[in-house]
């Protein structure tokens, strides 16, 4: 679901990229027209890997699912056009004491902390480095985006292209080992992605490669991104303060490296994005040391850098910060914020992954919980006053979980990161691989769209319209289409394989234009998708019918669907 305007392209290793135009924050704003859309400002949001437990998916009524979906028409036909100061607060530094029998050059960590497998059933020779991003079924289904080991993905969306990276993975029979690994999907070629490569194929001298994990990247306003990322922190950070320097600590399983933040620049969001620094810039190593960075940009345009402080590392507490940038995001300005430590029973003693958007005056963190090879392993949600809190907790249980029953796909779901595209926030997330557990569980994409009740915390869409809101926020204004509304309109609806697959032309521009008439009378989206399933239309049919129907044959009437629309998503899911 790219989403973006034309821009002056950058060569890449295998597609068109799109030199990004983001704004400076992920904020929800009015509803827009899609064609004003794709040259909007994508926007920028913090997350990084989160963990589920006891949230159950969205389980509202067909009706209310056939009112959620004519939202679509927010995104693609409507043509509507402080950061707090509060004081900042510190965790525990309790000291660790250094293993004395370390060798210089080892670098033993903890079980479970190893690199992923990255692209599985990628085959170049055959695809040419094609990956088949399932995106409309992800949606309509809660099955994977993409069916290869990426964990703890970013979603970054640039003018044309929307970028998707994971934490590193070794090299297979499928493709070479990455430190970061990147899939792109560019607007004009459907749902199928590109395998890119690696984002950052070399790496600064004090660290190793291995273990770089839950990259995040901002898109400067000078064109210029910097991917902030964990990796080990090794001999140039010391031992604490010891000579010679290793970076380790003795945790309850072992010795360790301590996991720390640094930063890398590019030019272009497929990279190469290069890291110069000659230490990390975030490393706390008496909490443990750091990981999971997330860029979040305030309104007033500075950015900031949320993190956890690696404690389970060392038997250590977790808690989540929120540390302001430089204005070039290579440097950390003023002390970090402690915004939300594990407090609750499903968190199993540890919080990460954070990642923050903006709603209103209202800003929600997002984070995960428990042990991420597990089912408990869930995403939570906290309210916060500002960038720098305070934050409290509104929920007693995980925002989204799996029940451990085998009836949600995607157990132990983390890693959570937002993007915007067609006016709406878009989340991408982790979950386990199918039979799955364990220190070795292989962890799929997955992607779902928020809505956002009043005075309630966010919520996963209903899935069926969200499936088809996807399909109409890829396809609108494509320049490829016909320029005849009808012919338009029918090229929309058959771009998803098989969706229509007894229907005649004639018969779908009728239920079209039934929906136009419908919307003329300023009937409701509810009426409205209820006379096209009276045309032996499925509920998913005649979303995108509907749709597109207010796309391409009578956008003229949109406007007035919106208002009912608008409330449906965020009051029906």
């Amino acid at each position: 679901m790219p989403i973006g305007g034309p821009a002056p392209h950058a060569p890449t290793p295998s597609v068109p990229v799109g030199a990004d135009d983001v704004p400076s924050r992920t904020r929800l704003g009015p509803p827009r027209s899609l064609k004003s859309l794709w040259g909007e400002r994508p926007a920028n949001t913090l997350v990084r890997s989160v963990q589920r437990t006891s949230a159950p998916r969205s389980t509202a009524s067909p009706s209310c699912l056939a009112v959620v979906a004519l939202f679509t028409v927010l995104a693609v036909c409507a043509a509507c056009g402080g950061t707090s100061s509060a004081g900042s607060s510190r965790g525990p530094t309790p000291s660790i004491a250094p293993e004395s029998s370390a060798r210089a050059g080892a670098l033993p960590f903890v079980t479970g902390r190893s690199p992923t497998r990255g692209p599985i059933g990628l085959d170049p020779s055959k695809t040419g480095n094609g990956v088949q991003l399932d995106a409309l079924d992800s949606l309509r289904d809660d099955t994977p985006v993409f069916n290869g080991d990426f964990a703890d993905p970013f979603a970054l969306r640039t003018a044309d292209v929307l970028y998707i990276y994971s934490s590193d993975t070794v090299t297979t029979r499928y493709a070479p080992g990455a430190h970061i690994p990147v899939i792109s999907l560019a607007r004009d070629s459907g749902f199928e992605g590109h395998y890119l490569g690696d984002a950052m194929p070399s790496l600064p001298k004090w660290t190793v490669s291995g273990y770089q994990w839950a990259p995040s990247v901002w898109a400067r306003p000078d064109g210029s991104y910097v991917m902030y990322y964990s990796t080990p922190a090794t001999v140039s950070l010391g031992c604490l303060a010891r000579t010679p320097p290793l970076g380790c600590i003795k945790t309850v399983n072992g010795t360790t490296s301590a996991m720390c933040i640094s930063r890398a620049v590019s030019s272009s969001p497929a990279g190469p994005f290069v890291d110069d620094s000659s230490s990390a810039f975030i490393c706390p190593l008496s909490n443990g040391g750091a990981i999971d960075p997330s860029v979040f940009v305030a309104p007033d345009g500075t950015p900031w850098l949320l993190w956890k402080s690696d404690g389970d590392c060392c038997n250590l507490p977790t808690t989540i910060y929120s540390q302001q940038l430089s204005a070039d995001g290579l440097s950390t300005v003023g002390p970090a914020h402690a915004l939300i430590g594990a407090t609750q029973s499903w968190e199993g003693h540890l919080v990460e992954a954070p990642s923050m958007i903006e709603n209103g005056n209202t800003y929600w963190l997002f984070y995960s919980a428990n042990l991420w090879g597990s089912d408990n392993y869930g995403i939570g949600v906290a309210r916060c006053t500002s960038v720098i809190g305070p934050c409290t907790k509104p929920l007693d249980h995980a925002w989204l979980s799996s029940d451990g029953s085998g009836l949600q796909r995607d157990p132990g779901p983390g890693g959570q990161e937002f993007f915007q595209a067609g006016g709406l926030i878009w989340m991408v997330h982790h979950g386990l691989a199918a039979g799955e557990s364990g220190n070795n569980a292989q962890r799929r994409l997955y992607v779902d769209l928020l809505s956002f009740p009043p005075g309630q915390p966010p919520r996963i869409a209903p899935r069926i319209p969200s499936a088809a809101i996807a399909e109409a926020v890829l396809y609108y204004g494509d320049p490829n289409l016909p320029p005849q509304p009808r012919q338009a309109f029918l090229s929309v609806i058959h771009e998803v394989p098989d969706t229509f697959p007894s229907a005649s032309s004639s018969g779908l521009v009728a239920a079209g234009m039934a929906a136009c008439g419908a919307l003329g009378h300023f009937e409701g989206a509810d009426a409205v998708i209820s006379s096209l399933e009276h045309r032996q239309l499925s509920e998913f049919q005649s979303d995108l019918v509907a749709i597109s129907a207010a796309e391409y044959l009578c956008p003229q009437d949109a406007l007035e669907a919106l208002r009912d629309s608008r409330e449906a998503l965020n009051q029906s899911s």
